[in-house]
């Protein structure tokens, strides 16, 4: 399928999913996430769930990561919409967001870390494929963002979904996922 039919397809899925739903598979992709062996990881990047969009909650995913590495410094995106671009805002408990254009919550915060120190980038997606093949909102900005991490940064996304056979429009910007967290499995590519 293209993207732009697996965007318009897994969007009502994942609007589709019900409170109750997600309250349980939040948890089951917790649970999948922590069979993951990984390394020392000191500067995550993670985003902000958009309720509306009924989004992974990846504060479950950041506060285990926060226990399983103490000292560890969790970071947010700001864009900047006129160049694309997106930086990774080192954040604190108390940091303040306030929503974008496009009513995604950024922090206000001013400590940015390069796209070197970032260790593990939880990026967002509505699907992706069996090779990792990721599909987005569109926009392009983590693909930009991830294609300036070191190489071994690890790309994960969270998924109420399985992955697809394949996503027939993959592009030569497109960075794929290291690995994808379902309910059902962890998915590593």
């Amino acid at each position: 399928m293209l993207k732009k039919e697996l965007r318009k397809t897994y969007r009502e899925k994942r609007n589709d999913v019900s409170p109750t739903e997600k309250l349980k598979w939040d948890d089951l992709l917790l649970i999948r996430f922590q069979t993951i062996e990984l390394p020392y990881i000191s500067h995550v990047l993670s985003f902000y769930p958009i309720e509306e969009n009924n989004e992974v909650n990846t504060f479950h995913i950041t506060d285990y990561l926060r226990f399983r590495n103490p000292g560890l410094h969790i970071c947010y995106p700001r864009t900047d919409m006129q160049n694309h671009a997106m930086e990774a805002v080192v954040c604190h408990p108390d940091s303040i967001f306030q929503s974008n254009a496009w009513n995604i919550p950024e922090p206000l915060d001013e400590t940015v870390a390069e796209p070197s120190e970032i260790d593990l980038v939880i990026v967002p997606m509505l699907i992706c494929d069996t090779k990792g093949n990721r599909v987005g909102y569109g926009k392009g900005f983590y693909d930009r963002y991830l294609a300036q991490c070191r190489p071994d940064c690890i790309r994960i996304g969270f998924s109420y979904f399985e992955p697809v056979e394949a996503v027939d429009d993959t592009g030569e910007f497109d960075v794929p996922l290291d690995f994808c967290i379902t309910p059902e499995r962890a998915y590593v590519f």
